[in-house]
């Protein structure tokens, strides 16, 4: 396990999952995702802490 926290990501720099678990919120009208937690992130096979990413962290290559 490692502490990657403060750069968003994907995909787990540790083991290369992309399987991430986040503390989330749902709008009980719509069951839409409403907020989740970016700083408590961790990935679902190593529990490696991460930082959850947003749209607009991404960058096309």
């Amino acid at each position: 396990m490692g502490d990657f926290r403060g750069i968003p990501t994907p995909v787990c720099p540790a083991c290369g999952s992309n399987l991430i678990q986040i503390t989330a919120s749902f709008d009980p009208d719509t069951y839409e995702l409403n907020m989740y937690l970016l700083d408590n992130a961790k990935c679902a096979n190593c529990q490696a802490l991460l930082t959850a990413p947003t749209p607009s962290d991404y960058t096309a290559a």
